[in-house]
């Protein structure tokens, strides 16, 4: 029993370590792509360069804020349920990028620089999906045994 509980213990602990890892590594390749994550979020015709610029901003630094709690918290349940929140926004506007592919020409600079557009392209939404469920399933864990870590 003792080993089961350990196991689940590090288990959590390297899911939370994944999901830190990839908000940071968006969050640097939204830094490293700036003009272009500016550019970006101009395509969805926002009120301006000031706004686009504003949104980016915001965006890194909520991104490598979240990524820096999941690694810091012992216990990273509320840090968990933001991430599940985001992964829930990011993953239905992933679903809309492949169900409406006319309206978006660009991919989001998340993890490289972005692209133009040439073909539906599921993986994304997938990759965001398991995304979601490994968050929601590790917040679970940390809140059901908030007194034991």
């Amino acid at each position: 029993m003792l080993s089961k509980i350990h196991i689940s213990k590090n288990l959590a602990r390297l899911v939370c370590l994944a999901l830190a890892a990839v908000f940071i590594v968006s969050g640097v390749a939204k830094i490293m792509n700036f003009q272009e994550t500016i550019s970006y979020f101009l395509t969805f015709r926002m009120a301006g360069y000031f706004a686009a610029l504003l949104f980016s901003s915001l965006l890194v630094s909520f991104e490598i804020t979240l990524g820096i709690a999941l690694l810091a918290e012992k216990n990273p349940a509320k840090p968990l349920l933001v991430c599940a929140g985001v992964m829930v926004v990011f993953t239905v506007y992933q679903l809309a990028m492949v169900l409406f592919p006319a309206t978006f020409t660009k991919t989001c600079p998340c993890f490289s620089p972005s692209v133009d557009i040439t073909s539906i392209n599921w993986l994304p939404f997938f990759r965001n999906v398991l995304l979601l469920a490994l968050s929601i399933v590790c917040y679970f864990y940390y809140r059901r045994n908030r007194q034991t870590t």
